[in-house]
């Protein structure tokens, strides 16, 4: 409002204070995912040696690929969640946030094998250099995994916030800091820049399992098990398979273009093929199919 000339206006502590834990939550995670996203290159660039950094930060960055693809679903979904859990309609909220995490899957699993099984061709198609695509791949396919796994365990977080309760979070967020820096540190002392990746994937698997479930079933009786077998399960086996199947039999050429072309109809394929193991997407697809076969045939008969 409008305030009068020499007036003072005072702090209303309890305008903030029915916001102010849910903020203080919110900006401690948020410091918390800082520290553990960015600890790694700082933890490596004091454990290895340069050469070894560089082939480190490569693949990480090519790794990073998984979040691009997934990560901006986050943005209309947080809304979204929150409404419908500000209107009281917990049907409408596991119905949503069951079919993003199919979205998800569909898109980061898909993204996570390829460049896990593909490594060293794909940094040579980006780079030119086979020296360098040979010792980056493997710490890119441990990463990429480690991603896959990631895009998935952050629907909890998703849920939590919808909630307006973080505490799980708070926990689970000090949790794996406590895993990932000391494993992180030791694995890169015994086994290099391969540990490291060692050490992502391995912090981020134990999350998913152990973690996630506990998260679940907090907030919704009953709805761990369908989400990871229905959910995430299915598409991650189908796609999987398919991944798995067109490694073993596919002859790369040995040509910089021609191997790139390869490998982005490889990709498409195994995301068609795990876009066919998503309930929702099937559904989706037929539904749409059927409105545009209807409104042609109506307008005839019109």
């Amino acid at each position: 409002p409008t305030v009068p000339p020499g007036e003072d206006v005072r702090w209303d502590w309890e305008s903030l204070r029915g916001v102010l834990k849910f903020s203080l939550s919110v900006a401690f995670t948020s410091s918390v995912w800082v520290l553990v996203t960015q600890s790694d290159k700082l933890i490596l660039s004091k454990l290895l040696p340069l050469t070894d950094y560089a082939y480190f930060t490569l693949a990480v960055l090519a790794a990073s690929g998984v979040m691009v693809v997934s990560g901006p679903i986050s943005g209309a979904l947080l809304p979204r969640l929150t409404r419908l859990s500000a209107e009281g309609d917990e049907a409408g909220l596991i119905r949503v946030y069951r079919n993003a995490s199919q979205l998800v899957s569909v898109i980061a699993i898909p993204v996570a094998l390829i460049l896990a099984l593909f490594a060293e061709p794909l940094l040579w198609v980006w780079t030119g250099d086979a020296g360098i695509a040979r010792k980056a791949a493997p710490v890119l396919a441990l990463y990429a995994l480690g991603n896959g796994v990631l895009a998935l365990g952050a629907f909890p977080y998703y849920l939590q916030f919808a909630k307006g309760d973080l505490k799980l979070h708070l926990i689970g967020s000090a949790l794996f800091a406590a895993l990932l820096l000391p494993a992180l540190v030791w694995a890169t002392r015994v086994y290099g820049i391969n540990g490291a990746g060692y050490a992502w994937l391995g912090a981020n698997a134990a999350y998913f399992v152990f973690w996630m479930p506990r998260v679940h079933a907090r907030f919704v009786k009953g709805l761990h098990a369908q989400w990871l077998v229905k959910d995430v399960g299915v598409i991650a086996m189908v796609t999987l398979g398919a991944a798995l199947s067109i490694h073993s039999l596919i002859h790369l050429p040995q040509e910089r273009m021609r191997l790139a072309a390869a490998m982005a109809l490889t990709g498409m394929g195994v995301l068609i093929i795990a876009a066919a193991g998503s309930s929702w997407m099937r559904l989706t697809v037929a539904e749409r199919f059927r409105a545009r076969t209807i409104r042609p045939n109506e307008g005839g008969h019109g």
